[in-house]
């Protein structure tokens, strides 16, 4: 075990997702890590640079994983997305639905910027040149997210790209175009 970390947390209640009951101790972290996790007291103080002391019911745990996330809007407004950061969420899995990538085949516009009541028009412009799926994740990199981000490609936007707002069942032609856009998206992360 280091000698010296960058954080120390005392006091805590450590639930570790495990299932089994949690448990009050100090968790030690150094650069990005846990360095140690040890009961209360054992790690002194004066070897941290930061000391919290959360002190009563205050939990420390992994991040929580929203795995249906519909937050692809607000991360395009605001990156730190400090409405789930705080509740603990730091991945995000979304794409159920929809995604706003690719644009193209019978995709025209990009979708559900509108709604946002213009708040989204700069990415609605850069949305126009994303004709591939990737192209929407490296966006949003660039831009800079807080939470961890994993997509599928949304159903609706697959749907959409080969077959547009039409009823029924796509023909073998809508289906092998939504086919191919599949492909391409899974080489891309989706």
């Amino acid at each position: 075990m280091p000698t010296h970390f960058d954080t120390l947390i005392t006091g805590a209640r450590i639930v570790d997702g495990s299932g089994n009951p949690w448990l009050r101790a100090d968790v030690a972290i150094t650069g990005d890590r846990i360095s140690a996790i040890t009961p209360p007291g054992q790690i002194s103080p004066r070897q941290a640079a930061v000391v919290i002391s959360p002190g009563g019911d205050r939990v420390v745990c992994p991040g929580f994983i929203d795995i249906q996330s519909h937050s692809i809007a607000p991360l395009m407004m605001d990156g730190l997305c400090l409405s789930k950061i705080t509740q603990g969420v730091t991945t995000e899995i979304m794409g159920e639905a929809w995604t706003p990538a690719p644009v193209g085949g019978r995709i025209t516009t990009p979708g559900a910027f509108g709604s946002y009541g213009g708040q989204l028009a700069e990415w609605e412009e850069l949305a126009r040149k994303w004709s591939r799926f990737g192209h929407w994740l490296e966006a949003l990199t660039e831009r800079g997210v807080s939470p961890n981000v994993g997509s599928f490609l949304g159903g609706g936007t697959l749907r959409r790209y080969g077959r547009g707002m039409e009823m029924g069942p796509p023909t073998a032609d809508e289906l092998a175009v939504m086919r191919t856009v599949m492909a391409a998206a899974m080489e891309d992360g989706a």
